[in-house]
């Protein structure tokens, strides 16, 4: 078991905002906790006792880019792509990491065997798990982390996220980048898309075109797919392909997405620095656009979200700071 650094926020300012009481931990560095974190009130902020945030940080992770509870294990898994995020120079790897932030393995899967080389988005289904990785889906075992094979989208650019559809399907996004020579930033493509890759690894298209603006997060629903995307805006990719429900958040550069229990998304905003959360919708639910409030602020370059139901907990990588933020949000 690794060493590290465990920062918890005081959790006197958390009282009656945050989670299930928990025995109270050795006294380690504490950090200030970002400014704007919504805090509810009345019922809501009774039914939760204090669990102070978590930021877990200078433990050797290397430009997270998305964060993924396996409930099975019990465990968190972060994609660091260590280094350019379209670099195919195998030195990616997957960490895992305790609820309470212990780091169980730096680099569960290692990419210097050539298994990885810019990681981002996960998923997992039944005994494997899923990674986007630049032009592939790569699958491990669930359990050992024993690679077990690939599908080459060989149109695709950038793939981002995954998400499991009910049936098994898996769907990637494309976000349409590419590194060009001679360019600091990554170029747009144009080949922004949306993938379906069925159990015998065959590929399909759910969508494709600029108009997806540049699609990142996704979250699979009876309804269709939810997307995030780079250009500020959430929608729903109904089973026709056809786009509902389009929200234009304050800025652009979402990343990830995830619903709560209560049917609520949560998306991450890099250039904002703030994670987002759906108000409660109505009647019509997902077939109307959601209106999205700040939940917490002051997050510098927050990536793919990734959510654990049982705790409450929030799981945002910050790329910038080589770093991992757990924080549990209110339920209602």
């Amino acid at each position: 078991m690794l060493r590290f650094l465990l920062r918890r926020l005081p959790a006197a300012s958390w009282l009656g905002a945050l989670g299930c009481a928990t025995t109270p931990p050795p006294a380690l560095p504490v950090a200030e906790p970002p400014a704007g974190l919504a805090v509810p009130e009345g019922p809501a902020a009774l039914a939760l006792a204090p669990t102070p945030p978590i930021l877990l940080r200078d433990v050797g992770f290397l430009a997270p880019r998305s964060a993924l509870h396996d409930p099975e294990a019990d465990v968190y898994l972060v994609s660091n792509s260590n280094g350019g995020p379209a670099d195919a120079d195998g030195n990616g790897f997957i960490s895992r990491v305790a609820p309470d932030g212990t780091v169980l393995a730096l680099k569960w899967i290692d990419g210097a065997s050539g298994a990885l080389d810019a990681p981002k988005g996960m998923a997992l289904h039944a005994d494997k798990l899923y990674v986007a990785d630049l032009k592939v889906v790569r699958s491990f075992d669930r359990k050992s982390g024993e690679a077990l094979g690939k599908v080459a989208i060989v149109t695709a650019s950038y793939l981002n996220d995954l998400a499991i559809g009910a049936d098994g399907t898996l769907y990637v996004s494309d976000t349409g980048l590419s590194k060009v020579k001679g360019a600091a930033a990554l170029q747009e493509t144009g080949s922004d898309a949306i993938y379906s890759v069925d159990a015998r690894g065959v590929v399909g298209m759910v969508g494709k075109g600029v108009e997806l603006g540049q699609p990142t997060g996704l979250l699979a629903g009876a309804q269709g797919i939810w997307v995030a995307s780079l250009s500020g805006e959430v929608y729903r990719i109904a089973p026709d392909g056809q786009r509902l429900g389009m929200t234009q958040l304050p800025a652009g550069g979402l990343e990830g997405v995830i619903e709560t229990e209560t049917g609520r998304l949560v998306v991450a905003c890099s250039e904002t620095s703030t994670i987002y959360r759906s108000k409660p919708r109505g009647a019509a639910g997902a077939a109307e656009a959601a209106e999205f409030e700040s939940l917490i602020s002051d997050l510098d370059a927050p990536g793919d979200i990734g959510y654990d139901r049982q705790r409450r907990q929030l799981l945002v990588p910050l790329l910038r700071e080589n770093a991992l933020y757990i924080q549990q949000i209110p339920a209602d």
